[in-house]
C-alpha cells in the first residue's frame, strides 16, 4: 500500500509572500503595511540562521549603499531621520539578500504574479476613478496604479510564456496580460504605456534566443546593440522635441507637470554639495524651508513625502554623487550582469528580472522608485543583481575543467605512500 501524500509547506515562500503582499497592497493594508513586512521579514532571517548568515556573508557589498545613508548621519541637517530611514534600508535590503538564498527565480515569479494578481483583480471589482477620469483601483493615485499595472503585466507575459509552467498557470498569465492593455488605458499613464513595450520585446526576444545557435545568438545580440545606440542618439539628439510631441499628442503637459522646474531646483542643491548630499531622507521634511516651499510652490500638503520625479537629481541632492554611484552600480550593474545571464541561460523568469530591471532604469528618469525603505522595487533591484551574479558565478564553475586524476603508475603509488601533513587532516 502506497504511503499517503504529504503536504510540505515552504516557509520561506510563504513568509516572501507575506512581505511581498504588504508591500504591493500597502494602499489595502493602510498603516499595517510596514509592521507586517517587518514581521515577514523578521521571520524570514531567523527561521534558517545557517542560510542568512551564508546568504550575508556572500553578498555583504550590497550592504554598503545602507551603510553609507546610516553614515550620511554625520553631516545630515536632520541626523535622526538619516539614520532611522538608513536603518530601516538597511533591513530591507538585508530581507532581498536573504530571499535570493531562499527562492528560486522560477519561485518568486509565481509568487509575485499571485500578488500583483491580487492588486489588479481588486482594482478590477472595487476600484475608483480620480478627479480627471483616469482609474485608480485600490491605490492611491494613477501613477500608484499604472506602476502597478506596468510590473503585472511583465510578470503575465512571462508566466505566459513559461514552458515550465502548468497550462492552468500559463493560461492566466495570458488573461493578464490582455487585461493589462485595457487598464494601462484607463490609468491614462503615457510613460507607463510607452515603458511597458520595449520591456515585453525584451521577455519575447530573450526567450525566442533559447532557439539560436551561439553564432545567431552573437548576430542578434549585435544587431539589438546597433539598434539601441541608434534610438540612444536619436533621444540624445532630438529626445526633447519628440517627448513634447508625444505628451501633446497625449493632451499631457509637455514640461511633465512642472517636473523641469523641481530637476531645475534639484540641480542647484546637489551642485552646493555634491559629493556627500544634505543626508538620507533629510530634504523633504516638514520645517525644511526649501521643501515647504516646493510643497506650497506645486499645491501639496506639507509633508507629504513630495519627490524631485527623477531618481538621479532626487538621490544626489540626498545622499551626494558617492551614494548615487552605489545605487547606479546596483540598477545598472544587475541590468548588465542580468542581461549575460539571460544571454547565456535563456528563461522565463531570467527574461522577467531583466525586463523588471530595464522598467526601473527606464523609470528612473521621471519617478523615484529606488532606494528607500520597505519598496518592492528596491528589493527587486537588489534580487536582480544577486540572482545575475550567482547564476553567472555557477556557469563559471561548470566551465572549468575538472581536476585531473593521477595516473596509475609507479608515481601515483609513490604519492599515496607519502605520509600526510598533520596540519591538514582532512586530505
Amino acid at each position: 500500500m502506497a504511503a499517503p501524500r504529504q503536504l510540505t509547506l515552504n516557509i520561506a515562500w510563504l513568509l516572501t509572500f507575506g512581505a511581498f503582499a504588504a508591500l504591493v497592497l500597502n494602499a489595502m493594508f493602510g498603516s499595517l503595511a510596514a509592521l507586517t513586512f517587518m514581521g515577514c521579514g523578521g521571520l524570514l532571517i531567523v527561521s534558517n540562521i545557517p542560510a542568512t548568515v551564508d546568504s550575508l556573508r556572500r553578498w555583504w557589498f550590497v550592504l554598503l549603499l545602507p551603510a553609507y545613508c546610516m553614515l550620511t548621519a554625520l553631516w545630515s541637517q536632520y541626523p535622526a531621520n538619516s539614520l532611522r530611514y538608513g536603518l530601516q534600508l538597511a533591513f530591507t535590503a538585508m530581507v532581498a539578500i536573504i530571499i535570493t538564498g531562499r527562492l528560486s527565480t522560477a519561485a518568486l515569479m509565481r509568487l509575485m504574479f499571485i500578488v500583483y494578481g491580487i492588486g489588479v483583480v481588486a482594482s478590477i471589482l472595487f476600484g475608483r476613478t480620480g478627479l480627471g477620469g483616469s482609474w485608480l483601483g485600490v491605490f492611491g493615485s494613477k501613477n500608484a496604479f499604472a506602476a502597478h499595472i506596468a510590473v503585472f503585466a511583465l510578470i503575465a507575459v512571462a508566466v505566459a510564456a513559461d514552458g515550465k509552467s502548468s497550462w492552468p498557470l500559463r493560461a492566466l498569465g495570458a488573461a493578464g496580460a490582455l487585461a493589462s492593455g485595457p487598464l494601462l488605458i484607463l490609468a491614462q499613464s503615457t510613460g507607463a504605456t510607452l515603458m511597458v513595450a520595449p520591456c515585453v520585446a525584451i521577455i519575447l526576444l530573450s526567450l525566442m534566443s533559447a532557439r539560436l545557435s551561439g553564432m545567431q545568438k552573437i548576430l542578434v545580440f549585435a544587431l539589438l546593440l546597433i539598434i539601441a545606440a541608434a534610438l540612444a542618439l536619436l533621444v540624445a539628439t532630438t529626445g526633447d522635441a519628440l517627448l513634447a510631441e508625444i505628451l501633446e499628442g497625449s493632451g499631457k503637459d509637455a514640461t511633465l507637470t512642472g517636473r523641469t522646474d523641481l530637476w531645475a531646483t534639484g540641480l542647484s542643491y546637489i551642485a552646493e554639495r555634491p559629493l556627500q548630499g544634505l543626508g538620507y531622507r533629510a530634504f523633504w521634511v516638514s520645517g525644511f524651508a526649501p521643501a515647504e516651499e516646493l510643497w506650497a510652490m506645486f499645491d501639496v500638503p506639507s509633508g507629504a513625502g513630495f519627490n524631485f520625479h527623477n531618481t538621479y537629481i532626487s538621490n544626489a541632492v540626498e545622499i551626494g554623487l558617492i551614494g548615487l554611484g552605489l545605487q547606479i552600480a546596483i540598477m545598472y550593474g544587475g541590468a548588465i550582469l542580468m542581461g549575460a545571464y539571460t544571454f547565456m541561460r535563456p528563461s522565463a523568469p531570467n527574461a522577467l528580472l531583466l525586463a523588471l530591471q530595464t522598467l526601473m532604469i527606464l523609470r528612473s528618469f521621471i519617478e523615484v522608485e529606488v532606494f528607500f525603505e520597505f519598496s518592492i522595487r528596491s528589493i527587486m533591484g537588489i534580487a536582480t543583481l544577486i540572482y545575475a551574479a550567482a547564476g553567472l558565478l555557477a556557469l563559471r564553475r561548470q566551465s572549468l575543467p575538472a581536476p585531473r586524476r593521477p595516473s596509475r603508475g609507479v608515481l601515483s603509488h609513490v604519492a599515496a605512500d607519502r605520509p600526510r601533513p598533520l596540519s591538514h587532516p582532512n586530505l
